[in-house]
């Protein structure tokens, strides 16, 4: 008897799939070691998936003329992350960050589809990876999705979505919409979109995903105040100037920040409906685990620069940003989800915990 309940716990923890997190990975043209311990790490699992999280390419896309150095220099950093799943079995994802969109500037949107195109292009050439042909790099077109990939063999359903859309906007370069719809009518149907997504993905009875390069918590620079700064560029009439052309991007990426602040909450009141939905993310150059509203939020962001945390204002379960990494979560057979993350300074996982 008792050897029969050993077998059935053991059996409960087989894992049915594994899926890396790693974002912000854009930094250098050569693989630094987290992008060295993901190619080792995807070597021992063939099958497994991989979501690049956004800011494939430091400091402001893909930028430059073609045959120019500081196109070539762009592409190599593009190329260092591409060429560790240049022969992967799997399913591999992207999502494009803010400075995919050329941190902002004008011709960002041009930029964040140029890259779109050039990572579809590189797999569509290799054909190994399991989803090649123009099913790689979402949201499409520059749009904010949601875009749903649903892999039940896998066990859960994928939905990626780019919150740059909200914050890239400003009067002198305009953001797509589609169908002629206005700003406020593609907010409108984003919301409506992610929920039915979310209500559909709870029915099915598998794990759902959200990606995307912006979290909804961070304990990181990303969540700080920064006041009084932030206040008097947001509600002093002189420097709201500032926001009104653009100047004020750096600080448009902060969550408190109003823009950030109000497309954040509208999605966390769509979210919060539903329970154990794990939203992905990068942008703070550090490794997060937070729960909060019975769902969980992970920053994968290390893995080319590292930055400091601030505190532990939304209260995390695990934090580290002493290290270049990246996170791996194993699906087991049993619907229990338990992550590893990964670190630079011993080489392996330098931590784990089960997700619930």
């Amino acid at each position: 008897m008792v050897l029969l309940l050993i077998a059935q716990i053991g059996a409960a923890q087989t894992v049915n799939h594994s899926l890396y997190l790693i974002g912000d990975a854009g930094k250098d043209t050569t693989p630094g070691p987290a992008l060295r311990m993901l190619e080792e790490e995807l070597k021992a699992n063939p099958t497994s998936s991989v979501i690049f999280l956004g800011d494939n390419i430091y400091p402001a896309g893909l930028e430059g003329k073609d045959g120019a150095k500081k196109k070539r220099m762009s592409e190599l950093k593009l190329l260092s992350q591409l060429e560790r799943t240049a022969n992967h079995q799997g399913y591999v994802f992207w999502v494009p960050g803010n400075h995919d969109w050329k941190a902002g500037r004008w011709q960002g949107h041009w930029l964040v589809k140029q890259e779109a195109d050039f990572v579809e292009k590189y797999y569509a050439e290799r054909g190994t990876i399991k989803n090649d042909s123009g099913e790689v790099f979402f949201p499409k077109l520059g749009l904010p999705g949601p875009h749903v990939a649903e892999l039940p063999e896998l066990g859960y359903n994928l939905i990626t979505l780019d919150v740059q859309w909200w914050l890239q906007d400003q009067f002198f370069h305009k953001v797509p919409t589609e169908g002629g719809l206005s700003k406020k009518k593609m907010e409108q149907l984003f919301l409506q979109q992610l929920d039915s997504a979310l209500a559909r993905s709870s029915r099915s009875g598998l794990k759902t995903i959200i990606a995307a390069h912006h979290p909804m918590y961070s304990n990181g620079h990303h969540g700080d105040s920064k006041q009084p700064l932030r206040f008097i560029f947001n509600w002093v009439p002189p420097f709201q100037l500032f926001g009104l052309i653009g100047l004020n991007r750096a600080l448009v990426q902060d969550i408190p920040q109003p823009r950030y602040k109000r497309i954040r909450n509208r999605m966390l009141s769509i979210i919060n409906k539903y329970q154990g939905v794990l939203y992905v993310s990068g942008h703070d150059h550090n490794l997060q685990f937070i729960k909060k509203d019975e769902n969980f939020h992970l920053v994968s962001g290390a893995g080319s620069k590292r930055s400091s945390l601030s505190g532990d204002k939304f209260s995390a379960t695990y934090m580290d940003d002493q290290n270049y990494g990246f996170m791996r979560l194993d699906m087991m057979d049993s619907g229990r989800i338990k992550c590893y993350v990964f670190g630079h300074t011993t080489g392996d996982v330098i931590h784990s915990f089960w997700v619930e």
